[in-house]
């Protein structure tokens, strides 16, 4: 489901593109599909361990966040691998890494006074082993680096006016997108090919 919210969302859907696209390089491929489950996986252990209670708590709902935390991993891990040229043969310590930074709890004043700095650079400034644990320790971090991501996009012009920078600002977002009609094909719409046998969908 989560593969589906990131490509559903008119906002993140540039960004699953960008992911999609990385993942057929020549030399830095990586499954997106199983990519996206490892982000799914770090995502629901930073739920459990409560990583992410504090945000759930304050916007009331556990489902948007998750959601949100998930794009926010995925967004670090395209940093991450796009920055320093990873590969498939680092993916294990790649996500390892990033999953124990989401899950620590220590440190965390520091990580939040660091959020200015590494917020502002494009790329992610941390060493090795880096999404999972990155994750972990920074999960208020990840969104707001998501939300700066995304503003970014969608106002690429720095004089152009923005909204007003609070964490959660994603929910104005989902105002704009609320009046769009979207049309989904079912799979008994799609047109049936049965030229010579007949074959099973």
């Amino acid at each position: 489901m989560h593969a589906l919210y990131l490509v559903m969302d008119p906002e993140t859907l540039p960004l699953a593109r960008d992911i999609f696209k990385l993942s057929q390089h020549p030399t830095q491929n990586f499954p997106f599909c199983v990519m996206s489950i490892n982000m799914t996986c770090i995502a629901l252990h930073a739920l459990r361990e409560e990583a992410l209670s504090k945000e759930c708590n304050r916007r009331q709902q556990v489902v948007g966040v998750l959601n949100e935390f998930y794009v926010a991993t995925f967004l670090h891990l395209y940093q991450l691998w796009k920055s320093q040229q990873k590969t498939i043969s680092d993916s294990g310590f790649v996500l390892k890494g990033n999953s124990l930074c989401l899950y620590s709890r220590l440190n965390r004043v520091q990580l939040l006074t660091s959020l200015w700095n590494t917020i502002t650079s494009p790329l992610c400034l941390c060493s090795p082993p880096e999404v999972e644990l990155f994750a972990k320790k920074n999960p208020k971090q990840m969104l707001r680096r998501l939300d700066v991501f995304l503003r970014e996009r969608r106002y690429p012009d720095p004089t152009a006016q923005r909204p007003s920078p609070c964490l959660g600002g994603r929910g104005a977002r989902s105002e704009g997108t609320r009046g769009k009609e979207m049309h989904f094909t079912g799979v008994c719409e799609l047109p049936l090919n049965m030229e010579g046998e007949a074959r099973l969908i």
